[in-house]
């Protein structure tokens, strides 16, 4: 009877263990997660002092940081193209306003600031067309820039 007592407790170990361990690994990534989302908001804030410093280059590395350990948030790519934008660097701003837009294609902000980085390089009918989707979208358009783009683009609208 001893016997077969403890080939009982060890098939029911076999049975008990798999399911225990799938538990604590289950834990154990809930808590990674919790973790770097606290790590990404930790630059994101970061990052927000930096710009308001018009520290621009380690506003950036803390976006390209928090991009790493949360990929795929739209409001980061937004933000890292506003510090892009802000150096001049109109590519990247192009670029993450972009992927911003891939995740949200209803911000109509990150049209209007496309399209202010468009205007910005000299591509007119790009920046017609982001500044079009961004009012569709319910953006108020600052006149000034219209009447920047007009004048600049030899266009009407």
């Amino acid at each position: 009877m001893i016997v077969s007592m403890k080939k009982a407790s060890r098939k029911t170990i076999w049975i008990i263990l798999p399911i225990v361990l799938f538990f604590l690994l289950c834990c154990a990534s809930t808590q990674k997660e919790r973790t770097e989302s606290r790590d990404a908001d930790f630059y994101i804030n970061r990052e927000n002092t930096y710009f308001k410093k018009d520290q621009y280059d380690q506003a950036i590395i803390d976006y390209t940081k928090a991009l790493e350990i949360v990929p795929g948030v739209a409001e980061v790519y937004f933000s890292r193209g506003c510090v892009y934008h802000k150096q001049g660097q109109y590519d990247h701003a192009i670029a993450d306003y972009t992927k911003a837009l891939e995740i949200n294609p209803g911000d109509a902000l990150a049209y209007y600031n496309r399209g202010r980085a468009y205007y910005s390089k000299g591509e007119f009918d790009k920046s017609w067309d982001d500044i079009k989707k961004a009012e569709e979208l319910g953006y108020q358009i600052p006149s000034k820039f219209l009447d920047d783009l007009r004048k600049a683009s030899g266009r009407q609208n």
